[in-house]
């Protein structure tokens, strides 16, 4: 009977991790033949990504200013708004929701607008359709031309605003989507090296790989990235774990949390301790310019060969 007892007793003990992610893809006009290829094939992959990290996909929405054959519906502001207030409808209060806009923008008045198939969507408007979800954890992405007004807007608690401009005056067709969408399917990426990429980590390779673009073209770099998640609205060009824009965003991910519940009593503790220890190493960096240089670096030594160690063992299958 003792074998039973332990394992109905691990699973009394684990919780059940129930955060669901979402995801809402919007790729706006075009204008020609090329950009409209360039925003579909970000689409997709960004689709695929998600679908790769877990995501189900009744809960990924894909709208296409086209729209596509593959799309969920076609790219408009009314449609836009009808997706939100349908993952709101079924999102529960700690789920984590992205919503990345691909496409163009241009300044409007004070603001700037994403560019869709009859009437363009403003910033105040997006915010205003973001009230359908008012608790969940929001990761925001505009990857268009002069979209940098949409962080002053869109910041609040427990949002993460990235855009791809620093302002609506780089009006520029933008290299970071690209960039940034790729991210989550290059290993490099992942600097933690805990086989996630984060949204910091996204936000960081995009940049470096649009810098790395316009040293090689030799050209004057026409757009500059900003990340907002500490709601202040004051986006950054260098958010870090550590800096005032960048600790919600190191701890976000698009895999969703992993299920204990209906697991093998071991492998489901070994998935919570590894929750446990990416938690962890979260708070440590956080904690970094408290502690004394080799106590961090001993301590994150410490935290990482184990996060290594059990990684491998839940890829093996080791229970």
């Amino acid at each position: 009977m003792r074998a039973p007892l332990a394992a109905l007793l691990w699973l009394v003990a684990l919780p059940v991790l129930a955060i669901e992610h979402h995801l809402l893809i919007a790729s706006g006009i075009g204008g020609d033949d090329t950009y409209r290829e360039q925003f579909t094939r970000h689409a997709l992959q960004l689709r695929d990504a998600a679908l790769a990290a877990g995501i189900a996909r009744e809960r990924i929405a894909w709208l296409d200013a086209t729209p596509h054959a593959e799309a969920d519906g076609r790219a408009d502001k009314s449609s836009l708004f009808a997706t939100i207030a349908s993952i709101g409808a079924r999102a529960g209060a700690d789920d984590r929701v992205f919503i990345v806009l691909i496409g163009h923008g241009n300044a409007r008045g004070d603001g700037a607008v994403f560019n869709l198939p009859g009437p363009d969507i403003d910033a105040a408007e997006f915010d205003a359709a973001l009230a359908a979800l008012p608790t969940q954890t929001l990761t925001l992405v505009n990857t268009a031309s002069a979209s940098g007004p949409f962080v002053a807007a869109l910041a609040g608690p427990n949002r993460i605003v990235i855009s791809a401009t620093a302002s609506a005056r780089e009006f520029h067709a933008p290299r970071f989507g690209g960039h940034f969408v790729a991210a989550f399917t290059d290993a490099i990426a992942d600097r933690d090296k805990d086989e996630r990429v984060s949204m910091l980590e996204a936000f960081d390779y995009a940049r470096r790989e649009v810098r790395r673009e316009f040293e090689t073209d030799k050209r004057i770099l026409t757009e500059h990235a900003l990340l907002d998640d500490n709601g202040d609205g004051d986006g950054s060009g260098a958010p870090g774990e550590t800096a005032a824009d960048g600790a919600l965003a190191d701890r976000v991910h698009l895999q969703p949390p992993a299920r204990v519940a209906g697991l093998p009593p071991r492998l489901a503790a070994k998935l919570a301790r590894k929750a446990e220890l990416e938690t962890d190493i979260g708070a440590l960096k956080r904690r970094r310019d408290a502690l004394s240089v080799e106590n961090y670096y001993a301590e994150l030594e410490r935290l990482l060969i184990e996060l290594a160690l059990l990684s491998r063992d839940i890829r093996a299958g080791v229970d």
